[in-house]
């Protein structure tokens, strides 16, 4: 069964899987990990959990830190090929939205605006505006790990390549 998480591709909604595969390699249960996030700071319940492992429940970016943090795991373990993340800053005492800075360079290098890219998005299927994109950008709006999935579909790149510059 171990082998099965591991040899699914993440994609819109697939963060459960990675929480679930490192929970499990840690030994812990759902209660116990509900314990270590709520020592950290963040209010969550084990129902919680298991909605987010189930992909029931979406993780915004900063929430998935918290898990990185407890797991003693780094960005390079969310990419299967272990590449190591150089434009995601390293957390702080309080939260902040991680991929703003790393969608704008990548925009940027697609050569597109902030409009055309929300126009792109908005035929991928994610109801989004030039509004919400700039938000995002500038770390002033969370992004849920769908979302993340239909930007890097936008931009062409995949969960291994996202990590590259």
């Amino acid at each position: 069964m171990h082998d099965r998480l591991t040899s699914i591709p993440m994609r819109r909604n697939k963060f459960g899987l990675l929480v679930r595969r490192f929970r499990i390699e840690a030994g812990w249960g759902q209660r116990m990990l509900a314990e270590k996030l709520q020592l950290v700071g963040w209010n969550v319940t084990q129902p919680t959990i298991a909605y987010i492992e189930s992909g029931k429940r979406a993780l915004l970016d900063c929430e998935l830190q918290f898990f990185l943090d407890i797991f003693g795991k780094d960005w390079k373990d969310v990419a299967s090929e272990g590449l190591e993340p150089t434009s995601i800053p390293k957390p702080r005492k309080e939260r902040r939205h991680h991929f703003g800075k790393l969608i704008r360079h990548l925009r940027n290098e697609a050569g597109l605006s902030q409009e055309k890219f929300a126009a792109k998005l908005q035929l991928a299927g994610w109801d989004v505006d030039l509004a919400v994109v700039a938000r995002i950008e500038y770390g002033e709006r969370p992004l849920l790990d769908y979302e993340l999935g239909f930007i890097l579909d936008a931009l062409g790149k995949d969960w291994d390549g996202i990590f590259r510059k």
